[in-house]
Formats: structure tokens, sequence, C-alpha cells
């Protein structure tokens, strides 16, 4: 194949458009995403894997929840604590504070439809009261612009939006 083909090839995926419904509009690493009555615009950071239990998923009312809006906690971490205390999970463990000041409430959001799909069975566990084990590849999305209906929002929740290149679910329980 030549190599101007592969070339225009990658510089295609790499600026890919997507544009149906909910779907992010990715130019490079400017992300504009149109969700129920919001429009945000923001710039992606630098795409890394993390790996994560998603505890429990959050309700958002009026605010931008992206595809999840979930309570996380490092695997290391996790393991880390399970190795210590052994079970962490119930509010009198010796290790339930440690890991209560270390999760993370994020923002997930999907880059394509595959993505979206492996999230929504992760919800789905969290509503069968499991606790997933997760791994995915994403950037933190920095909004430089956010409007709910037409109107300015000013967001200094400092809550992380994940913009997620893949997700995968490693684990349906990290107690089983």
């Amino acid at each position: 194949m030549d190599f101007s083909i592969l070339t225009l090839a990658a510089i295609f995926l790499a600026n890919c458009t997507m544009n149906s419904g909910k779907s992010p509009v990715m130019h490079e690493k400017q992300v504009t995403i149109d969700s129920d009555g919001h429009h945000l615009e923001g710039l992606l950071g630098e795409t890394m894997a993390y790996q994560f239990l998603i505890k429990d998923e959050g309700v958002s009312l009026g605010t931008f929840a992206g595809d999840a809006f979930v309570t996380m906690l490092p695997l290391s971490v996790a393991d880390e604590l399970r190795t210590k205390y052994g079970d962490f999970f119930q509010c009198d463990d010796p290790g339930a504070q440690q890991a209560i000041r270390n999760m993370q409430t994020a923002i997930l959001i999907a880059g394509d439809d595959q993505t979206k799909r492996a999230i929504t069975g992760a919800l789905s566990l969290i509503r069968q009261s499991r606790i997933p084990v997760v791994e995915f590849d994403g950037a933190v999305l920095r909004v430089q612009k956010h409007t709910y209906m037409g109107l300015e929002v000013q967001d200094k929740s400092g809550i992380p939006m994940y913009y997620l290149m893949d997700f995968s679910i490693l684990k349906s329980d990290y107690l089983e």
C-alpha cells in the first residue's frame, strides 16, 4: 500500500467526526459535545490508561452527567487496602475511611457507541449491587465553553470529565 494513502488514512482517523445525536465531535484534541440541551467545547489532555472500581452511580439533576456520573476508587488503592485490611467496604472496617478519602467522583463521556455500550454494562452491574473493575483509555476534558439550553454554565465543581476512547470491564465484581 502506498505510504501517502496510509498517511491520509491516519490523518482521517485522527480527525474523526462523529455526529449522530449525542455523539461527540472530535477534531484532533478539541471536542464538541451536544447532549440533552448541554453544549460543551473543550480540549483533551494526554490520553492515559486508567483502572478503577466503580462503586456508585450518581444522580445529576440539571447538570451535565455525560454517559455516566460515578464514584470510583483507583484499582491500585483498592488492592493495597484489601491486602492490608481485607474487606474495606463496610463502614466499620478499618480501611473504610481510607477508601472514602481516595474515592473520586467523575463524569465519563464515551467517544463512540461501543464505548458507550461498555459503560452502560458497568452501570448495569452497579445497579445489581456489584462493584465492577474497569479499565479505560481516555483523556481529561478541559471544558472551555459550556452552555445549557443556550445559557452559559460556570461549573466550579472540579469534577473531572474523562473522554473515553476505550472502556472494558475487567471483572464484574471486585468482591468475587
